[in-house]
């Protein structure tokens, strides 16, 4: 009898397992892409930065071009170890105009830094939008290592994938739903308010867009932080 008993806590346990792996949120249709090129080369540092891996947003390809259904996304960046004291996040219009400038307080770096867009800022559906991250050195001099930039265009769901977020509020499906749509900011914003409880799900997306070098670096989640609009 013990044996038997044994024998289905084990049952028990390899499903939930699988179950849990079945779960997991990847993002399908993130390009091939590289992993974050080492800043270990002579000359590339800019004199404030340090360790292997240059400040990289998190996005599923190499160009940062990403999609979002919110009018006020969250943008998620590795900082890396620095003596840089402020980081600066700038977001343009299509025609070069400034919407938001932002400068955030670095403490150190080594940790992945979420930012929410200004209170005022309502991205129009169907636009797109450049944004610009960088480490304010001294003396500043802009490399890789310590600047990078992309696009983020935001798009309506069609009815269909609505009524799939309406009728599951499970935040994974709705992860997974929004993968599915090649929707990333909603799709790591619903991963990262999970993160805490459920680190798997966090290292399992970025794994699935090159990004497995940082499933292990603290997130720091600003206060303000905005839950998902659309």
């Amino acid at each position: 009898m013990k044996k038997l008993l044994i024998l289905i806590g084990l049952s028990i346990g390899v499903i939930s397992i699988l179950g849990n792996t079945a779960r997991a949120i990847e993002f399908p249709d993130a390009p091939k892409r590289e992993a974050p090129q080492s800043t270990a080369a002579g000359g590339r540092r800019g004199g404030c930065v340090s360790g292997t891996i240059p400040i990289t947003p998190l996005t599923p390809s190499k160009d940062n071009q990403i999609k979002t259904v919110s009018p006020q996304p969250q943008f998620f960046v590795y900082i890396p170890p620095t003596k840089a004291k402020l980081a600066q996040f700038i977001l343009k219009d299509d025609e070069g105009k400034s919407l938001d400038t932002q400068e955030i307080a670095i403490e150190k770096g080594d940790y992945v830094l979420d930012i929410n867009v200004g209170k005022n800022i309502n991205l129009e559906t169907g636009k797109k939008y450049n944004w610009e991250i960088s480490l304010i050195c001294n003396p500043m001099v802009i490399n890789t290592s310590n600047y990078s930039k992309g696009s983020i265009e935001r798009v309506s769901l069609d009815d269909t994938v609505k009524a799939e977020l309406l009728k599951d509020e499970d935040i994974l499906k709705q992860a997974q739903i929004y993968a599915n749509n090649n929707i990333w900011q909603e799709t790591i914003s619903l991963a990262a308010s999970i993160k805490n409880d459920q680190p798997q799900e966090w290292q399992e997306l970025l794994t699935s867009v090159g990004l497995e070098n940082l499933v292990n670096k603290p997130l720091n989640i600003s206060s303000d932080s905005q839950k998902i609009k659309q």
